[in-house]
């Protein structure tokens, strides 16, 4: 089908985004086409995620345990961080390197790999977000929001008929409000001087993004909605101590979003920011806040330590899944998906981002080793080094990545 024809068929008068019907050729895949980036809120008690040695032949630490029948499909950094001020408001350079209003990693990969999907991105988190926490920023700056509660997911992952007809009624509506803001625009800039027209020109592209997000939405509520024997609970798990079922539902349903195509690309952050766990039947004596400023005494930190137990359980179960389901290509979706899983902070109890807890695990990658950066060293790579390498593996021709420059795929590949 040629580009000329469709417009010349079309009833909708603006640029249509580039999809593949319109290339000479179809477009070639990569071989990993998504991406989960889980973020931890409050970090790890990294002297129990760390394992003692190095190379293949690591002793897998406490908190690794949980996930060690997959060592063989994720890799362990030590000594990577972005090299920005510490603090908590630091913890939103997790995806942006060291300036947090610049573009998050999902979402400059969301550029070239979000277009073929239902959904672009898909941000989550359980409960109430920190109110310092902006993990999934725009390339305008724009913090994007979070689904908290696992039916709002599955909803909208499996709309039922009337909640289709809703959103078709809302994309319409938006195209006759953008037809009739262009055409105003269009008059409007023809009597006002260059500065005005240079700003005018600024909101017609902006104009410009929305249309063609309309436009996506339209095109995919005419294809048909997936459906799932999934079972979910009569309520959202949504009280102080279930935070960690919550968390499973959400990375149960994160799973079946890349089986069934959905979305290529999904962001998670574990909050629980003022929580009071319950840990195998007993109260924990602070919140998982408190627990994280620890101040190194020996029973606030036995607790802090079986927090993040119950999170690498959670990440356990998600791996599980990820490699025993297969994509299209009768592939694992862990071989075809980059799971990473770190945090802003790399010590909690001080609010330092340095030495960051990173594992790194499927995409194609060579794994198995735990990888020691010895950050003093004056050639040693930065966090988003290995950004670099993860948006190669996804077909991008990438160089650089905030403050980083080159990758990390001598550790990979």
């Amino acid at each position: 089908m040629k580009r000329r024809n469709f417009i010349k068929a079309s009833v909708l008068g603006f640029a249509l985004p580039s999809l593949e019907i319109f290339a000479d050729k179809p477009i070639k895949s990569p071989s990993v086409s998504r991406m989960l980036c889980l973020g931890n809120w409050l970090g790890f008690y990294t002297p129990e995620f760390f394992p003692k040695s190095t190379g293949k032949d690591y002793k897998s630490s406490r908190l690794l345990m949980p996930v060690d029948e997959f060592r063989n499909d994720y890799t362990i950094f030590s000594g990577l961080d972005h090299r920005c001020s510490h603090g908590h408001k630091s913890w939103n350079n997790f995806l942006c390197g060291t300036d947090s209003q610049t573009i998050s990693l999902d979402q400059k990969i969301a550029e070239v790999r979000g277009q073929e999907t239902r959904f672009k991105t898909i941000q989550l988190t359980c409960g109430r977000k920190p109110a310092e926490a902006a993990m999934n920023v725009t390339k305008d700056g724009i913090v994007l929001p979070l689904i908290n509660r696992p039916s709002v997911l599955f909803n909208k992952l499996f709309s039922p008929p009337q909640d289709i007809a809703r959103r078709k009624y809302e994309a319409e509506s938006g195209k006759s409000v953008l037809d009739n803001i262009r055409g105003s625009l269009k008059e409007f800039s023809k009597k006002v001087g260059k500065r005005d027209n240079e700003k005018l020109d600024e909101y017609f592209t902006a104009v410009r993004g929305v249309e063609k997000n309309i436009y996506k939405r339209r095109l995919w509520l005419d294809k048909p909605v997936h459906t799932t024997d999934y079972k979910m609970p009569k309520r959202d798990p949504m009280a102080a101590e279930l935070l960690f079922d919550c968390e499973k539902i959400m990375f149960d349903l994160s799973v079946l979003a890349f089986e069934i195509g959905a979305t290529n690309i999904i962001s998670y952050i574990g909050s629980g920011d003022q929580n009071v766990f319950r840990v195998d039947g007993e109260l924990l004596t602070a919140s998982y806040h408190g627990l994280s400023h620890h101040g190194n005494r020996p029973k606030t930190v036995e607790e802090y330590v079986r927090v993040n137990e119950m999170q690498m359980n959670n990440v356990a179960a998600l791996l599980k899944q990820l490699k025993e389901k297969k994509d299209v290509h009768g592939r694992s979706l862990l071989d075809s998906t980059i799971v990473y899983l770190s945090s802003g902070l790399g010590n909690s109890n001080t609010h330092s981002t340095s030495n960051v807890p990173v594992l790194l695990a499927g995409g194609g990658f060579k794994h198995g080793s735990h990888h020691a950066i010895d950050a003093s060293s004056d050639n040693a790579p930065v966090l988003g080094q290995l950004f670099v390498s993860m948006m190669q593996k996804m077909g991008m021709n990438e160089k650089a990545f905030a403050n980083a420059k080159g990758d990390m795929n001598s550790y990979l590949l």
